[in-house]
């Protein structure tokens, strides 16, 4: 779900069981925005800027919450909501796949990869 706008995140927060079903995408990784809903546990967070050493960085590994940042997206300008998602956060480097119905052949057995960046989790 792409959230890029405050009002938007509170929307979000105020269903708890959306949060822990949604991927959360956002443009930048800034705490004052995303922090709120770091509280309530979504399936992770993908942002287009930040970095593992940032604020978000070190708050978000002690939520445990998966977080893939400064992802540099392959093969598609954006991520439309409803897109479904998997995040691989292990080492350095995140990757967030997708599940490409149309395709007949993928780069993963779930999807392809639409990009990578530094992993928090």
């Amino acid at each position: 779900m792409n959230i890029r706008e405050p009002r938007e995140m509170l929307k979000l927060i105020s269903n708890p069981q959306k949060v822990k079903e949604t991927v959360v995408v956002t443009p930048g990784g800034t705490t004052t925005f995303v922090a709120p809903l770091l509280y309530k546990k979504p399936a992770g967070i993908v942002t287009f800027a930040g970095t593992p050493e940032s604020h978000l960085g070190i708050v978000g590994r002690n939520f445990r919450v998966p977080i893939v940042m400064t992802l540099k997206l392959e093969g598609m300008d954006s991520i439309p909501d409803g897109t479904h998602m998997l995040l691989e956060c292990e080492g350095k480097l995140g990757r967030v796949y997708v599940k490409v119905e149309e395709q007949a052949e993928s780069q993963s057995p779930d999807g392809s990869v639409l990009g990578s960046g530094s992993v928090l989790g």
